[in-house]
């Protein structure tokens, strides 16, 4: 990849920098960097803060194009294959259905183009033959997804958080019974154990206690498509947690197996590689992606496709410390106007920084949660700290960075399976 017409300017904000980009490029221009700087005054005085830019057009090199091109047809192929295996497994559930009707029957979170449920051995041959995302069949009916958290709520559940852990004195921690201690070892804050074990006791004890918490899971929706909680669709968090490979992941499993008509969007313009891996991603998906440089172009992109099933926006990945970002995330949030927003969250930091990012971030009402590296942390306690606190359901998990792979949709009973187990009962993405 090269850079052609390469400028360098100065401007007051980013969305400034990103206007006077495209003014003097095109709608190609992409900002290659961006920093603070103090320009003008006199004799060392007076200087005005603004943000010194280069930008330019990328053009991809022949080498390039080739290594992307041979990417995508393995990719692709991958894909179909997957999919030929899915259908073939729609297609022939009816005759094995025939012959043994008793055998149990999964629901995937990406239906077939058969339509249907499909036996579960078929179904677990297909998938396991080509690597595939694993079917989630419901054991239970679990809570659904709640209404998302307005920023006032928010704030006024993790200023009574921040409280209690703030005042925590490890003497001044009760005793704790089996159930509590359980949860204590599993990473569970030691109040909320001790809670949790008296709900669970006042409940009269009669279930299995793994199976009792796990309907107190609160989880997004039973299939893919529920899970996120509408049309349009916004994913937000700090930098670095895997949100666009998610995105991916869940533009995959519904274009190719719900049948979905999906749109990909990202207002991601401060990283290159952002804007060219979702390019990428939609290429091979052979399904359109639309680039807002400006929050009023998430507008114009929803008429576009006005048709569409769903619209996934990818948002720039954001420090929680950085002010200005954030409120740039309010300005986006108010001009898209998403059904429901995600707040994806690295599953191995601990718990007082999972309550800053929410606490930081909460500045647009959120959905639900996304966890995503689970198989890069052995304690899953802190997660269950922040569902119990802010009683937001969880969406999806995610385990790898292997598109469509390595994603799931939240389930109570397998979280708190993995919650006791120490390790992930999901399958790792192969290395």
């Amino acid at each position: 990849m090269r850079v052609e017409q390469q400028i360098e300017y100065e401007a007051k904000s980013d969305a400034e920098a990103i206007q006077v980009a495209r003014d003097r490029l095109g709608r190609e221009a992409v900002i290659l960097s961006s920093r603070p700087v103090k320009l003008g005054g006199v004799l060392g005085l007076f200087k005005r803060d603004a943000l010194w830019v280069t930008a330019g057009i990328l053009v991809p090199d022949q080498d390039d194009l080739l290594r992307e091109s041979k990417e995508r047809m393995v990719a692709f192929q991958h894909l179909l294959d997957v999919r030929k295996a899915v259908g073939g497994a729609a297609e022939a559930a009816q005759a094995v259905h025939a012959q043994s009707a008793d055998e149990p029957m999964v629901t995937t979170a990406f239906s077939s183009s058969a339509g249907g449920p499909v036996p579960t051995a078929v179904v677990a041959q297909a998938y396991e033959a080509n690597a595939s995302p694993r079917a989630v069949v419901s054991v239970k009916d679990m809570e659904t997804g709640s209404p998302s958290k307005d920023v006032d709520e928010i704030k006024y559940i993790l200023a009574g958080v921040l409280e209690r852990l703030g005042g925590a004195d490890a003497a001044a921690v009760p005793s704790m019974d089996d159930y509590s201690r359980m949860l204590v070892e599993a990473g569970v804050d030691a109040d909320i154990a001790n809670g949790t074990s008296e709900a669970f006791r006042a409940s009269g004890g009669e279930r299995e206690f793994e199976k009792w918490l796990a309907d107190r899971i609160p989880v997004m929706g039973l299939d893919g498509y529920a899970a996120l909680g509408g049309k349009r669709v916004l994913f937000a968090g700090p930098t670095g947690v895997g949100k666009t490979t998610t995105i991916a992941k869940i533009a995959a499993i519904q274009s190719l197996w719900g049948n979905k008509k999906v749109v990909l969007m990202t207002s991601d313009t401060y990283r290159i590689a952002a804007v060219e891996q979702l390019r990428t991603y939609a290429k091979i998906l052979g399904i359109p992606i639309e680039i807002a440089s400006d929050p009023r172009e998430t507008q114009s992109a929803v008429k576009k496709h006005r048709d569409a099933d769903l619209i996934l926006l990818d948002t720039a990945g954001r420090s929680h410390y950085d002010g200005t970002r954030i409120d740039e995330l309010r300005v986006l949030y108010d001009a898209y106007a998403p059904d429901s927003v995600h707040l994806v969250m690295a599953a191995n930091i601990n718990y007082r920084d999972m309550l800053d990012v929410i606490e930081r971030m909460g500045v647009v009402p959120l959905s639900a949660l996304l966890f995503t590296k689970l198989d890069e942390t052995a304690s899953y306690g802190t997660i269950f700290n922040v569902l119990h606190d802010l009683d937001l359901p969880v969406s999806f998990f995610t385990v790898g960075q292997n598109v469509p792979n390595d994603i799931e949709i939240a389930q109570g009973d397998k979280f708190v399976e993995l919650l006791f187990s120490n390790r992930p009962s999901f399958r790792k993405p192969e290395r």
